[in-house]
């Protein structure tokens, strides 16, 4: 599910600059004590490297962390050269995610809304020329979560639009967090109302319900 088609250890590193109401990972919107060093990830993909395709990095927001996790993952790929990697992001600053281009063997950013205001500082645009850069990477994919606030109706002729020329679009269903973000999500046929209509602009959509 981490890397289609891959089996893949996931890394989570902490902080996030978004305050999306539906986040399933919350706790790692703060800043929190590291648990795994560098060693212990690489001693690990020692003993059970055989068994892996692929590492995905995700958080929080990795790429808060890009001066870290730069060096990192040029080590990571100079130890293990066969090892795929992955970088999960919201794409709030383009410029940094073009650093990760030459590393990184597949990148998926979010597409949140056309309201970025209402949970971040950044702006769309922002979003949109990271998405550009997104669609240079060999391979990429846009994830596009379901939350009704975030993604009225009214919406999804341009967000489609945005998707323009992207290799893969994930239309993921919103999944209510109990005690913290309980909206009803949109029925399926609304999902696939949507996928269609990315589906005239991006090479392949898919569902996740």
């Amino acid at each position: 599910m981490d890397y289609p088609g891959k089996v893949a250890l996931t890394l989570f590193t902490s902080s996030c600059n978004f305050d999306c109401a539906y986040c399933h990972n919350s706790e790692l919107k703060k800043r929190v004590k590291e648990e795994l060093g560098e060693s212990e990830v690489f001693d690990y993909l020692d003993k059970r490297g055989k068994l892996l395709d692929a590492v995905v990095i995700t958080g929080g927001e990795p790429t808060l962390r890009a001066s870290e996790l730069l060096p990192f993952m040029r080590r990571l790929k100079s130890r293990f050269p066969e090892t795929l990697l992955k970088i999960d992001t919201n794409g709030w600053n383009a410029d940094i995610l073009q650093e990760f281009l030459k590393i990184v063997d597949y990148v998926a950013i979010d597409l949140k809304s056309l309201h970025y205001e209402i949970f971040s500082p950044v702006n769309l645009r922002e979003i949109e020329d990271s998405i550009e850069i997104a669609k240079g990477f060999a391979n990429h994919e846009i994830r596009i979560t379901m939350f009704p606030p975030y993604l009225p109706e009214d919406d999804f002729e341009e967000l489609s639009k945005i998707c323009g020329g992207a290799s893969l679009v994930s239309v993921q269903q919103y999944k209510p967090v109990a005690g913290l973000c309980e909206t009803p999500p949109y029925p399926s046929s609304v999902l696939k109302r949507f996928a269609d209509l990315i589906s005239d602009h991006a090479q392949k959509v898919i569902i996740r319900e």
